[in-house]
Formats: structure tokens, sequence, C-alpha cells
């Protein structure tokens, strides 16, 4: 592998998946303290750097492992003229086009790769750097530059020390969906009241807005009144009340039953205001993912054929709807961190925030109503160890994260340092895949003709090396926990079911079935959306005979995510197991297999496979989180509670992931209706907005 493809690869993983920080990358966007490391220590004269004046075209790996992003980067003699970054490839668009709104003039100002990335947008941030370095580099190269002439151009930009201050009624602190939603609803209700009393601010630290629900599928709502007179004939899709039962049974009693009313009751109504009044799109209602599932609640972002596609089409409907909020008056300021409540202890009120701008400006705003909206906390892996709970599975510990890795919690721990209570919130996290923590790219790329990928919307494409990816959420392997136990059935490890493991679980296979692997291919190819999602985003072709399967796994060794041993004892030992738990718990799997009866977890005959004779192999498996799922605990008018869970914190208000523990239980996982973080972001805005509204009118 080449230096630039290494050092692409190197920066996107820990940019999308924060490899080398534990479950997700740093969130704060890379600035002072990230970038001091890179500080230039070989001063280059001026006289010794000059560029042969052209335009050179490099590449960089950003979030789709199976292609980069090109850029071609205009110079003359000493300085970038232009960067013109390419659309043609597998990233989001909308989020690569935020590096190239945002990003990609800093350069050119400051004449610096080292600007800060674009929160939001790591890993095309990420993408766009090492193609303008190596493009540089040959431009260098080229001009007879010394080696280190590139070190010119990794001047770390002065940040300034502005202080101001920043009156408004509302503040919406995150303008994902519930944040974006809050805002445009406090204004509407506000212009209605008086068209000229519109005063709400949004921040967000993202270089866009939209956040998480720009870049999913689908929301939880329940009978829209207008939008099944059009579709339904005017007729019910669900019967309310059944689905509240069977929601009120799922979670045991431990969910408030009041706040799961204000979802059910008011979720259909807001899927109208979004497709008839802000001109979003859904389809027909379906229903969730289990047999169990039998509600007709899950509409579907249109379109949504594929991902980028239907990704592109969100990202439109979310600038109409701030469109339509500047409209009215609205204000909102992106790449803006919010990092402290202004509190009063005395008279228990939230008066404000104190944030701060990409480019250092700081801020103190004051307003009659704070409201987070920040996504919950699954980029923090610190609060993760701290507040996730063992009572029953092990969820402490460093998750890895699929999601958007700027929601780090920073003002749902702050709530909690001022007294506010929680709920729920060491429940487990919101997980749809499983895979490996890390991947292979140097391995031949096989193209899949005439299928399009669901989350790229180009020619699917499988490789080698995703071997280990197939391996974990194989149906007919064997998954252990960190103790060396089965969790799960392991038709469950690709989707359902990885996050019992806790945030590691082990894929075990012995050298016979690896053989079969290198000689026959894999006999079933992985279902569910884990090969999707991650890796090259393709599920290797079933019987494909892999010639390359012990490179691969060696590759993986040598990466760290596969070990290998002659015994079961010594692979016990090299991952840290109790290696006569493992022994037994092969011993008791391979009766199973004999038998054809698997007494602990009823997987289907035909995916019971033998552990055979060794070598053996531990593939890490890893559940990826989305997103967190409980957090601050919150009345029927948003209001966050203090720890006693009756007194309100006046002026301060949570909405989305912030608050969405009080709809279930520590018990048992997020729901599997379909589009429930949705539903609940835009249903949980929407009311928070309209009660907001009236709060601030009357002070």
């Amino acid at each position: 592998m080449s230096i630039k493809k290494l050092l692409s690869f190197v920066l996107a993983i820990c940019m999308i998946f924060g490899l080398l920080s534990g479950c997700t990358q740093n969130t704060e966007p890379v600035s002072d303290k990230d970038n001091t490391e890179h500080e230039v220590t070989n001063d280059v004269e001026e006289a010794q750097m000059k560029m042969k004046p052209g335009t050179y075209t490099a590449s960089g790996m950003g979030f789709r492992l199976f292609e980069e992003v090109e850029v071609s980067v205009t110079v003359d003699e000493t300085s970038i003229l232009d960067i013109e970054v390419s659309m043609d490839n597998g990233e989001t668009k909308p989020i690569l086009q935020s590096v190239i709104d945002k990003m990609v003039p800093r350069i050119i100002e400051q004449q610096s790769i080292y600007v800060d990335a674009i929160t939001g947008a790591t890993a095309s941030s990420a993408a766009v750097r090492v193609a303008v370095t190596e493009a540089l580099n040959s431009a260098l190269e080229a001009g007879n530059s010394p080696a280190n002439a590139i070190d010119t151009f990794k001047k770390l930009p002065s940040k300034v020390t502005n202080k101001e201050t920043i009156n408004t009624k509302v503040l919406v602190v995150g303008m994902g969906g519930s944040g974006t939603v809050t805002a445009m609803r406090a204004a509407e209700k506000m212009y209605e009241a008086d068209p000229g009393s519109v005063s709400v601010l949004a921040i967000d630290k993202a270089g866009k807005f939209g956040g998480t629900s720009s870049v999913t599928s689908e929301m939880f709502a329940v009978n829209a009144p207008r939008f099944q007179e059009e579709f339904n004939e005017g007729k019910d899709y669900v019967n309310k009340e059944q689905l509240r039962q069977a929601w009120l049974e799922y979670t045991e009693g431990d969910a408030k039953a009041e706040m799961v009313d204000l979802l059910l009751d008011n979720s259909g109504k807001v899927v109208d205001w979004l497709m008839y009044d802000h001109g979003f799109k859904f389809s027909t209602p379906k229903r969730g993912f289990t047999e169990a599932d039998i509600y007709e609640v899950k509409y579907q972002y249109l379109p949504n054929d594929t991902g980028t596609k239907e990704y592109a089409i969100t990202n439109t409907y979310f600038e109409g709807l701030v469109a339509d909020y500047v409209d009215l008056g609205g204000k909102y300021m992106l790449e803006t961190e919010a990092y402290e409540l202004i509190y009063d202890e005395q008279t228990n009120d939230v008066k404000g925030v104190k944030a701060r701008k990409y480019d250092g400006t700081g801020y103190e705003i004051y307003a009659d109503a704070v409201v987070l909206a920040t996504g919950g906390f699954a980029g923090n892996t610190d609060m993760e160890m701290k507040y996730f709970s063992n009572e029953y599975y092990p969820l402490k510990g460093a998750w890895k994260h699929y999601g958007m890795h700027q929601n780090d919690g920073k003002m749902i721990e702050n709530s909690i340092n001022i007294g506010a209570g929680t709920y729920n919130i060491g429940m487990p996290p919101m997980v749809h895949v499983a895979g490996t923590p890390n991947f292979l790219t140097n391995f031949a790329k096989n193209e899949i003709p005439g299928v399009i990928g669901r989350m790229t919307g180009r020619t699917s494409v499988w490789t080698p090396g995703d071997i280990p990816l197939d391996m974990v959420v194989a149906s007919n392997s064997l998954a252990v926990n960190a103790d060396g136990e089965r969790f799960t059935s392991e038709t469950g490890v690709g989707m359902l079911d990885p996050w019992k493991s806790g945030a590691n679980y082990y894929s075990i296979w012995s050298n016979d079935q690896v053989q079969k692997i290198k000689e026959e291919g894999f006999s079933v190819a992985p279902e569910g959306p884990a090969t999707a999602y991650l890796g090259h985003q393709a599920p290797i072709p079933a019987n494909t005979p892999l010639p390359e399967t012990y490179e691969v796994l060696q590759a993986a060794i040598d990466k760290g995510y596969v070990f290998k041993a002659d015994t079961i004892a010594e692979l016990a030992k090299q991952i840290d197991m109790n290696p006569s738990t493992l022994e037994d718990t092969i011993a008791k799997y391979n009766e199973y297999c004999e038998t054809g009866n698997d007494l602990d977890f009823n997987k289907p005959e035909e995916f019971l496979v033998e552990i055979g004779s060794g070598p053996y192999y531990a593939v890490i498996g890893a559940p990826y989180c989305y997103s967190t799922c409980g957090a601050l605990d919150i009345n029927e008018n948003f209001n966050v509670l203090k720890a006693d869970g009756e007194t309100p914190i006046n002026g301060l208000y949570a909405v989305g992931t912030d608050s969405m523990g009080v709809l279930f239980t520590e018990k048992k996982p997020y729901v599997t209706f379909g589009g429930g973080a949705q539903g609940w972001a835009f249903t949980s805005g929407y009311l928070a907005g309209e009660i907001i509204s009236e709060y601030v009118s009357e002070k």
C-alpha cells in the first residue's frame, strides 16, 4: 500500500469509527488541541519552496472504503489558487458538499492544509485533506523543492479572541431533526401571535443542519389524518390502543405512559405538518423489523431506493424547512458549539449558554428558554463508560459508532452537573449493525454487474478483504462475549442482537471452516444490513472460492482484530478470556451441532456448523451503535427535571434523543417498530416548540 493510501485509510477510519479513541473520534472539531502534534518543526525558507505551476490531481479515502474522493489542485509557484473536489464518488453528497463549501475555501484563504475539519463531515474532510496534501507534494516535487517543503502548507490558522453577547427568547442547541423542528414550530407559533415577535436562534456545532435525521430512512408515526385521507380512504392504518398496550407491555412499566401517549397521539399530525406544510415526502406506512411488529407505523422518506439518493433528497427537505424558518424571522448559526449552561442556582433558572465558533469567537447567548437537541452521547466513550448500565447486559464499554460523531453529550453532562435527573440513561444504545472494528482496503475489488449498492447508489463492490467482516456476522458461526459464552443465536449477530454482548464479541472459527471458505467460499451470503453499511458495502457472493483467505486473515492479525492459536486454550489467553469457559462453550456448541438441536438459543439446524480442528481463529466483532437512547428526565412540557424527578429546571427543555429514555426501559433495547427515534425527534420538537413559544410569550 502506498504511503498516500495508508495515510488516507488511517485518517478516514479514525474519523469514521474512532479507532484511536475507543468507539468514537474526538468529537471536537480538528482544532488547536488536535493540531498541536502537527506543528511544523522544520522551517522552510521561502526561497527554497517552489512549485511547478499547473493542476495536480490526487485522491483520498473518505467514508466509503471502496472508492476515493478525487481532488484537483491548481497552483502557481508559491500558492494554492484553486481546489476542485469531484462529486463522482460514493460519499454522501450533502456531507461532502459541506466540506466543499466550508473547508476548501479556508484551505485556499489560509494556504494551509491544517484548517479545521468540518464537524459532521470528518471522513470527507480527511479525504480532501489527504488528496490536497498529495497534490501539493507532486507540485513541489515537480518544482524541485526539498522534501520538507510541504511544511510551508502546515501552518496552524490563528484563532480570534472576540467575545459577543446575544439575546433571544428561544435558543435551540442542535439542528438535527428535533432541534430544527423545535425552532421551526416555535417560530411559527410566535409569528401567528405577532409577526414581529419571532425571536428564535438555533445553533449547531456541525457544518450543516439536519444531523442524524438527514441520513436516516424513516420516522415512526401513528395514523396521520391528512395523509390517510389522501392515501387510505380516511381509514386508520393502526389500532392505536393495541399499539399502546404492546408498547407499555414491552417496556414493563418503566416507560412514562404519558410520554408514550404524547408520541402516539401527536406523531400523525407531525407527518401531516412535515408533508403538507413543509414539503417532506413519505411512503405509505410499513411494518417493522420482526414478526411481532404488525403495526404500520414506519413512514419512509421518499425516494427510498438507495441511501445516497435518498439522503440527497432528504437534505433538500431540511433546506426547505430551514428556509421556511428564516422567512419567519428565525436565525441560526452553524459551526457554533454550546459547551456550558448559564445557570442561576439560587433561582433554579437556566438563562442561556456559553458557546464558541470554529474560528474562536466566544458567545454568551441569553434566552428565556434553552432547548437541548444535541443528539445523545454516542460520540462520547467516557459517558458510555459512566452511564451505561451493566445490570441487565454488559453495556459499559467503548462502543463503535456509526452515526454523527459530534453527538458527544456535552450539554447532557452539563445539565446533570447542575442537578438534572436522568431517565433510563443506562439502557442499551441503538444498534442496527455489527462488523469488524477495522477493515482491509488493499485487496482486489470486484464489481457485481447490475447490482446497485443500497447505501451508495453505485455499482456494488466486494473484496476478499471483507472476509473477516463476513465471518463476524455469519449465521453459521459461533459468537461468544468477552466471558467466552454465547449470548444469542448467531442468526441475530448481524442486526437485532449483537448489542447483547456489550461493546465487543468474538467470532470463533476452526481451520476446517477457514479452509472451506478458501476452497468453496461462504455457504450463505450474510443477511441483514451489516455488509451494506460497513466495509466495502456488499457481501462476498455465496459459494465463491476465496484463495486469498489465509493472506487476508494474516493481514487482519497484523492489524490486531483477528487472533490465531493452535489450541482453544491458547486462543482464549490471547483474547483475555478464561480458557476453560471457552472450551466448555465450544464443547457444548459442538454437541448442539451433532444433535441438530440448539438448546440455548434455538438456532436452526442448517446454521449449526461444528468447530473442528485447529489452528483456531477469533475475529473481533463490534456492534456499531447509531445513537444512545436514554438521557435526561423530562415532564409532559419537555421541561428537564431535577434529580428528584419532580422539580423542573426553569427555562431548560430537552427533545429528541436527549430525552428519549422516557419511552423505554433499561431492561430491553430500542423498539423495532421502525423509525422510533426519528418519530420522537420530530414529535417532541413539534410539541416542545408550541409549548415553549407560549412560555416565553408570558415572560
